[in-house]
């Protein structure tokens, strides 16, 4: 999950930026297939999936990166870049800065908000994922919580007892990371709500 969120942060932002500041042919169809892939669930893609991936099962990396890259993401951040003015690019252009320090030294601090937003919703996302690892893994030790959760509740006879303490700890690290990104949280949500 956390390899997930921080290199889906970088990666997803990146994109977002080029669509958003710069200008490049094709970047209009570009967006459109990002839309597009909005619309398909994970679920009419898992099983294609599975088979293009079927030789990497039991592994981290197959719980890593087909989710680094989101649609989502990139759309959240392409809506927040795109509400910040181009006369601050055009000013940092006129001072001698090329697309990456834009990038890193302008957008990327100004948009806090919208970091925060992505960074809790994948986290939501990739912390409760139960369908991929269900199809990918089947090794105990590299089983997610959601999914060894399952496994542990079914077995009998049912110790409800740690069930409940098990669940507590499922929620404690996402407890944590709101706590953690909430000022921003709101501020990103007040901030689109604003804009309209």
């Amino acid at each position: 999950t956390v390899a997930v969120v921080g290199l889906g942060l970088v990666v997803n932002s990146m994109a977002a930026f080029a669509l958003s500041r710069l200008e490049w042919k094709g970047r209009g169809v570009a967006l459109l297939g990002i839309l597009m892939l909005l619309i398909v669930p994970f679920e009419a893609v898992a099983v294609p999936m599975f088979y293009l991936y079927n030789d990497a099962r039991n592994t981290l990396w197959i719980q890593i990166v087909p989710f680094i890259g989101n649609a989502l993401s990139i759309f959240l951040f392409y809506s927040f870049f795109s509400g910040i003015p181009r006369s601050i690019d055009e000013a940092a252009r006129l001072d001698g800065a090329g697309p990456w320090r834009i990038f890193a030294l302008i957008i990327a601090p100004m948009s806090k908000p919208v970091y925060a937003s992505v960074a809790i919703l994948t986290f939501l996302t990739q912390w409760g994922a139960f369908l991929w690892p269900v199809l990918m893994v089947s090794d105990p030790n590299l089983r997610p919580l959601p999914l060894q959760i399952s496994v542990f509740a079914g077995q009998l006879p049912p110790a409800w007892g740690q069930v409940m303490a098990f669940g507590v700890l499922l929620v404690l690290p996402v407890l944590g990371v709101f706590l953690i990104f909430q000022r921003w949280f709101i501020e990103g949500v007040a901030s689109s709500a604003v804009k309209g």
